[in-house]
């Protein structure tokens, strides 16, 4: 292209109009506005709904004295393992950072799923590895995608939890399901308690994953000291607590519940699936209160 050519393609580029802008007198656009046909229309008051400066966090009233709701923004499992896997640095990050830390989390988790190969877990390989997708993107989850996520991350990482399912969430969130008032919830477990180690962590957290429980006053105690007495107390307060059912034919169970201080003689009118709950609990709590014995000696 010539030099001439150049100086042409320039010209044309410089004839495009410049817009012009003009100044109104205040008389004009009252003017302009009695000539307005949308002069007449107004908009709806708005409605000044007063707010609470902070929402109440405290788990006190859950039985975990000086334990708060720490709540996960943004929320979900992935985002709830980022929050464990460093509470302080996840309380002081902001979103930007916290997404990172969740990126890096759902990455390293996705590759880990190869370690449930030839486990028990092995034939939901690959369905813990797309719920680890779905979550870092947000998918919305059926109601027992949570638990299963939960139990594959927890069985990777030796990680142990107790959720809380509310009875009223669960009521508004799913919205035709009917519920017993005096139930507060249910309380899950992400795997068999009764397989629990000692020298894995015990974490007590949301269902939806929106709030896990962080120690934050002195009068905190350690989980694994009060686990036993504590789900034995909030199962007396109105939660009911999914204690797992133990594999045996209705002789089997009798006879192993039988030698225990609580059978009653008339228990054995009672079905196979109450009698295998009332054993997985048995087993549930003999696990725990041997924690709770061997912190005691320590002390």
């Amino acid at each position: 292209m010539g030099l001439k050519h150049l100086l042409i393609l320039i010209g044309n580029t410089m004839t495009t109009p410049v817009k012009q802008y003009q100044n109104v007198s205040f008389k004009e656009l009252i003017s302009y506005s009695e000539n307005n046909p949308n002069r007449n229309r107004t908009l709806d008051s708005i409605e000044i709904v007063s707010v609470k400066p902070s929402q109440e966090t405290s788990l006190d009233k859950l039985g975990l004295k000086g334990y708060n709701a720490f709540n996960l923004n943004p929320s979900g499992v992935m985002s709830l393992f980022a929050c464990i896997t460093d509470p302080s640095t996840y309380s002081l990050s902001n979103k930007g950072a916290r997404l990172q830390q969740i990126i890096e989390l759902t990455t390293k988790l996705q590759e880990q799923t190869d370690e449930l190969k030839n486990t028990a877990l092995s034939r939901k390989r690959k369905k813990v590895h797309d719920l680890i997708g779905a979550s870092y993107n947000g998918t919305a989850f059926e109601d027992k995608d949570y638990l299963e996520l939960f139990t594959g991350i927890s069985f990777m990482r030796n990680i142990h939890f107790v959720l809380m399912k509310s009875a009223v969430q669960d009521n508004i969130e799913e919205g035709e399901k009917q519920y017993d008032s005096a139930l507060k919830g249910e309380v899950v477990f992400s795997s068999d308690p009764s397989t629990w180690k000692q020298d894995n962590p015990v974490w007590v957290a949301d269902y939806r994953a929106r709030w896990v429980a962080i120690p934050t006053e002195n009068s905190a105690q350690d989980l694994h000291k009060i686990i036993g007495t504590w789900l034995s107390t909030v199962e007396q307060t109105g939660w009911a607590i999914q204690w797992p059912e133990v594999d045996g034919t209705k002789v089997e169970l009798i006879e192993q519940l039988s030698v225990l201080p609580t059978w009653q003689v008339t228990d054995k009118k009672l079905t196979k699936d109450v009698l295998a709950a009332r054993l997985g609990r048995a087993n549930a709590i003999k696990v725990f209160t041997k924690w709770m014995m061997s912190e005691s000696t320590e002390i």
